[in-house]
């Protein structure tokens, strides 16, 4: 490898680094340029959309006609396309908006049902409890047996069992007796308690249904003579409980028509898709129309600098829209003296390739020039040794003839 080749080498490394610097010089410079038409393109719209909007009669036709006469990006074309997209964004936050507003109502229904599963709830532990002594009552005011027939023969035997239970209970804890005694009576006193407490929990089971049944006959018996009440409690409980009753079905009602509300926009809502993922997909969708948005802004930038426009928004330029205009011109010769010498570079680095490439070759030759020299130089070495062998040959053949 000769000294030039390696100097060729290393001149190219350093044209390749520049050459390196200034791409990224180019690239920076696009990126400025890029943000300043983008600024300078959704001034000149506001400002158009602005304008246009307080135009009227045959100046505003005759604008709209020079905007769209000629074909590709131009102020008219790109103008619709930016309404167009804002539309796709107001459909599509519209959506969401809807989408929301249905979770809500839904989130709002589930509150509602649990607020009156509550209400209900506890509504029916106040009538369960004034049921159950309503019953009592009624039950052992003579003046109902017509209504207390049905019940008479199961309160007299739970009656008659809880008594008997009572009783034993005394006997057993008033007996006395030796350690196995006083334990067989234990045993036996926790099956009679278990036995009275069953029969306790039947008694208020039938106070309650007597309660409940009773206050379903004064409710039937509405308009009809009912029965006097020899016990104002009963008269008391019993408004009480018509009242809780009513207020009680009305819950019951009302929760039946929020599940079924609930019920058809949770159908409604799944019918739609995955409210969730639709969301999703609707915010992806307008921040990618936001940055065409962004595209579009410099495009009109761009555009509205182009030499056939120019004279059209000179009108529309503010001061800073005018001092953005400066800044982009100077960035655009800035890049195509970048772009020079890019171009300039490039093309020195494939003179380099070719001059390497040339060194290459030349040090190639010079190898092989070379290696024919040092094989010359054995060819000739070679043909001494050949023509000192034919002497000799030449030698022994003369002496080998003598002898004969």
């Amino acid at each position: 490898m000769t000294n030039m080749w390696s100097i060729i080498i290393l001149l190219m490394e350093d044209r390749k680094k520049t050459l390196r610097d200034l791409e990224e010089a180019k690239a920076d410079t696009l990126e400025l340029l890029d943000n300043l038409l983008e600024k300078l393109g959704e001034s000149l719209v506001s400002r158009m959309e602005t304008s246009g909007g307080k135009k009227k009669g045959k100046n505003q036709e005759s604008d709209s006609r020079e905007l769209a006469k000629a074909e590709g990006d131009n102020p008219a074309l790109l103008w619709e396309e930016k309404k167009s997209l804002l539309r796709d964004i107001a459909d599509s936050e519209g959506n969401i908006k809807a989408i929301e507003a249905d979770l809500r109502h839904l989130g709002e229904l589930e509150e509602k049902i649990n607020q009156k599963e509550r209400e209900k709830n506890e509504k029916a532990k106040e009538l369960f409890l004034l049921c159950t002594e309503l019953g009592r009552l009624v039950l052992a005011d003579p003046g109902f047996e017509n209504f207390t027939a049905s019940f008479e023969q199961e309160m007299n035997d739970i009656s008659l069992k809880i008594d008997f239970q009572q009783k034993k209970l005394e006997e057993l804890d008033s007996s006395e007796g030796n350690f196995f005694t006083r334990l067989t009576n234990g045993v036996k006193g926790m099956v009679t308690k278990a036995m009275l407490s069953k029969n306790e929990a039947a008694l208020e089971r039938l106070y309650r249904s007597a309660g409940e049944q009773f206050l379903v006959f004064m409710e039937n018996s509405s308009g009809r003579e009912e029965p006097e009440f020899k016990d104002g409690e009963i008269d008391t409980l019993t408004h009480d409980g018509l009242k809780q009753r009513k207020t009680h079905e009305a819950l019951k009602e009302e929760i039946a028509g929020l599940k079924a509300e609930r019920r058809e926009t949770a159908d409604a809502i799944d019918q739609k898709g995955n409210p969730a993922r639709r969301i999703s997909e609707l915010e992806v969708r307008i921040t990618r129309i936001k940055e065409e948005i962004r595209a579009l802004h410099r495009r009109f930038g761009a555009c509205a600098r182009k030499n056939e426009w120019k004279d059209h928004f000179s009108s529309l330029y503010s001061e800073s829209d005018k001092i953005l205009d400066d800044k982009i011109a100077s960035l655009y010769e800035s890049l195509k003296d970048t772009e020079t010498k890019i171009e300039a570079t490039k093309i020195a680095i494939a003179i380099d390739n070719e001059n390497a490439e040339i060194a290459k070759l030349k040090d190639a030759i010079e190898d092989k020039k070379r290696r024919i020299a040092d094989a010359e130089s054995a060819i000739t070495g070679m043909q001494g040794q050949i023509a000192a062998a034919e002497k000799r040959i030449e030698d022994l053949t003369g002496k080998h003839g003598e002898k004969k």
